[in-house]
């Protein structure tokens, strides 16, 4: 279970919680994947296919929280699921989620008032920067005191993560080159509009799509008039949070690259 919860993997824990008369496994435990894998094992045979096939289909489906399902262990012509045991077990099938990962590329004041709030939301947090030291980001699960584009590929990066990149903005564009070539559910980026729309056209000269760049929310955060660190990492988190709750992503209408775009920014470059 912890390893699958740090790779970022939902699964569903399956748990005899009562049986009656002849049974294979009184009391056991067994885990499933999206991807068909088990672990451990609820007594084998029709049963246990029955039980895999349900969580299977709760995790395909996105269904929440906890089911119990009954299952007479005798023959299907008698209303069974095809064994001969006798007795019958009661299953809880229950999906886990792991928390979301917020990834933050930058070590700033900004950089620190975000991670106290996604520790309060209930974001495993790790930090990236090489300036980036583990006193200053005590709410942080792993921090990494090196560049991103060195150690990104070497995190689970799921839908369930959420990076967001507030550097000094010469480490902008590598930062960003390395979290598009990732699944990561939410990509923000903090800078005025004409610098990410810079920032955009090289990213552009360089073989990235438009529709690969569409994903990025920049300039980052809700518009809510922020100018503080603190108030513009409640504008980032509200977007994570949209982003996460609602499935909204900006840019509802992309931000495209051409000259009416260089117009005058409307966010702070805050690090």
């Amino acid at each position: 279970m912890a390893e699958l919860l740090r790779e970022q993997e939902k699964f569903a824990v399956a748990t005899i919680v009562n049986f009656k008369g002849s049974v294979p496994r009184q009391i056991a435990k067994m885990l499933i994947t999206k991807d068909h894998k088990t672990y451990g094992s609820i007594g084998g045979g029709c049963v246990e296919g029955q039980v895999v096939e349900e969580a299977i289909l709760m995790l395909n489906q996105g269904v929440k929280g906890v089911i119990l399902k009954s299952y007479d262990l005798v023959e299907e012509e008698f209303g069974g699921v095809g064994m001969n045991c006798g007795g019958k077990i009661d299953v809880s099938i229950e999906i886990t989620d792991p928390d979301p990962r917020l990834i933050v590329i930058g070590s700033g004041h900004l950089s620190s008032a975000i991670t106290k709030l996604g520790q309060l939301l209930g974001f495993e947090i790790t930090v990236i920067d090489p300036l980036a030291k583990k006193d200053r980001f005590p709410e942080a699960t792993l921090v990494v005191p090196d560049f991103p584009e060195t150690n990104l590929p070497n995190i689970p990066v799921t839908s369930n993560t959420y990076i967001v990149i507030v550097t000094r903005h010469k480490d902008d564009l590598p930062a960003l080159r390395t979290a598009l070539k990732t699944k990561a559910g939410y990509i923000g980026l903090i800078g005025s509009k004409r610098r990410v729309v810079q920032g955009f056209r090289i990213l552009l000269d360089e073989g990235f799509t438009q529709q690969q760049l569409n994903r990025v929310n920049a300039p980052i955060g809700l518009d809510i008039g922020a100018e503080t660190p603190e108030e513009i990492a409640v504008s980032i988190m509200a977007e994570i949070v949209q982003r996460r709750r609602l499935g909204i992503n900006r840019p509802a209408e992309p931000m495209t690259v051409d000259a009416s775009s260089l117009e005058a920014a409307s966010t702070p470059d805050v690090e």
